[in-house]
């Protein structure tokens, strides 16, 4: 049922005043929590279906940002001196009942691997057709760290092969290296091996954590990516041609005839050395698949700065705008609103927006101010500005980012993802004081958040970053508020009940807001541009590039 009212409409557009803090025209603004809920209100309305990127609840959602981008006297940054930065994608979207799996042991019998029972696979994004017959290799977590004397890879062929690994990276690994080495380069370390497909399954933890039927709904929403100017699809690495997500059940028929069981194999993943080794299988992989091409665009507004010595640098700070559309039901309900998941970032960042728009005197440095999308579908927005930024990348001093903010509990500290890295770290940590937060470390590193969000767009082009989300402490001895978060993500998170109904605690959103208005602030306003601290792994990893030409205007 669409909720949306004429009234809650005009008081998003209109937000509501910021007053001063004192006499003082320097000090910051009291933010005002029914600004943000009335952002929300409109943005996770079932009127906008979801904000799935490409589709007209996102158009409705880019407009209204746009809208209060421009109220709030901000300058266009996109194509043609417009709000909106265009660019092409593709859906790989698998056809109905296509999907067919078998494994062949060595003495030839066969094993009907049964969807959504054993596995789920997507649609490709080039290939209208895919088929995949060979050997397949289990290659731990598929990883290779040279700098860690780690390698699953150590004494296997897998060219021509489907290799088969456990999500994420050793838990054994610090938590920056685990976060990168969970990320894409497990794919593009398997593609530089020869392999041609990929068989990934859960540890024992990960599949606690989340059950096989909610990977199962999950499976029905379809992948995206970036084409280029000449019409390359983005985000592939070949020879991979495809390949699998397979259950509990899944794994134990892959390992008929190994002498190894799903239980051993979890034990040594929690061993923290996988063995790797050939299986006496074959797969048999086909699918068919239709490309639908879209046009999606991220939106972009510019804040001058004040110092002319500084004007033409920038802090950018992200959200994503796009959450996952229309799916499959849960209690009776087919919308995945997005609530916390971000139109409360996006909220937060409109008001942050226009909260520095209205200071009497303005941030020294520029502040762009990016609403992504394709973010739910493998940081596509993020990662098409980077490539192709409106301002000069060598210009982007910083990225602060915004990404589900809950509130459903009261809080005293909050989180800067990746600050640890960089010299970032100062300006969090008293942002985080002002606001009345203490700031914490990371309290997930098993979810590798760092590398999961559109801050790592940035990370990758040399640029340090940070992503802020409320901690995990509680005033309350009676509430934790982990398993606050835990519970959010356990019980709403991807699913339709991410929704405005769930409990929102407006003191700690206010603060919340404070602090990335006092981060943002004291980034853009420092002499010096943040910098990567000395032998950090990022730091080296990603060496900060030339500057590019700025992007051409779509048509």
């Amino acid at each position: 049922m669409i909720k949306t009212s004429a009234t809650v409409l005009l008081i998003a557009l209109t937000a509501l005043p910021l007053s001063a803090r004192a006499d003082d025209a320097t000090a910051p603004p009291d933010f005002d929590a029914r600004a943000l809920r009335a952002h929300v209100e409109f943005l996770a309305d079932d009127l906008l279906e979801g904000r799935n990127t490409g589709t007209r609840g996102y158009d409705l959602a880019a407009r209204y940002v746009a809208s209060i981008f421009a109220m709030a006297g901000l300058e266009p940054a996109g194509d043609k001196d417009s709000w909106f930065q265009y660019f092409d994608t593709v859906e790989g979207r698998l056809v109905a009942d296509s999907a067919t799996t078998t494994l062949r042991t060595t003495g030839g019998d066969e094993l009907p691997m049964v969807w959504h029972e054993d596995y789920v696979l997507g649609g490709s994004y080039v290939d209208a057709e895919t088929r995949i017959d060979a050997p397949v290799t289990f290659v731990g977590y598929g990883v290779t760290a040279p700098e860690l004397g780690y390698d699953d890879y150590q004494d296997l062929d897998v060219n021509g092969h489907v290799v088969a690994w456990f999500s994420g990276a050793p838990e054994a690994f610090a938590s920056h290296q685990r976060a990168y080495y969970s990320s894409r380069s497990k794919v593009e370390n398997a593609a530089r091996r020869g392999a041609i497909g990929i068989l990934s399954f859960p540890t024992r933890e990960q599949a606690e954590r989340q059950p096989w039927e909610s990977t199962v709904k999950a499976s029905g929403f379809t992948g995206m990516r970036w084409v280029n100017a000449n019409g390359d699809v983005q985000g592939l690495f070949p020879p991979i041609r495809g390949g699998a997500t397979l259950s509990p059940a899944g794994i134990e028929k892959l390992l008929t005839g190994s002498g190894m069981t799903l239980e051993q194999l979890y034990d040594d993943a929690a061993a923290g050395r996988p063995r790797a080794m050939p299986l006496p299988v074959v797969v048999n992989l086909s699918r068919r698949s239709e490309q639908i091409p879209h046009k999606a665009y991220n939106v972009a507004a510019i804040l001058r700065g004040s110092d002319p010595a500084l004007a033409d640098e920038y802090v950018v700070l992200t959200g994503h705008l796009d959450h996952i559309g229309v799916g499959a039901e849960y209690d009776g309900d087919t919308i995945y609103n997005g609530a916390y998941d971000n139109a409360t970032g996006i909220a937060i960042m409109l008001e942050v927006a226009r909260a520095m728009a209205r200071a009497e005197t303005r941030p020294a440095r520029s502040v762009l101010f990016l609403a992504v999308t394709g973010e739910e579908k493998g940081l596509l927005g993020s990662d098409y500005f980077a490539e192709h930024p409106t301002v000069p990348i060598d210009q982007v001093v910083a990225n602060i980012n915004l990404d589900m903010p809950v509130f459903a509990y009261k809080t005293t500290d909050m989180v800067a993802f990746g600050a640890e890295h960089s010299s970032l770290i100062g300006p969090a940590t008293r942002a985080a004081q002002a606001a009345g937060f203490e700031l914490a470390p990371d309290p997930l590193p098993e979810e590798t958040i760092f590398v999961r969000s559109d801050q790592y767009s940035f990370v990758k082009r040399g640029i340090p970053a940070l992503y802020l989300m409320p901690g995990f402490s509680s005033p309350d001895p009676a509430m934790d508020g982990g398993a606050g978060f835990m519970h959010f993500l356990q019980t709403h998170y991807h699913k339709p009940s991410d929704e405005l109904e769930l409990p929102f605690d407006a003191a700690a959103a206010e603060r919340f807001t404070l602090a990335n208005y006092l981060m943002i602030r004291a980034v853009a306003d420092d002499r010096a541009r943040p910098a990567w601290n000395p032998g950090d792994f990022f730091g080296e990893r990603f060496a900060r590039p030339a500057a590019v030409p700025i992007s051409a205007p779509a048509p």
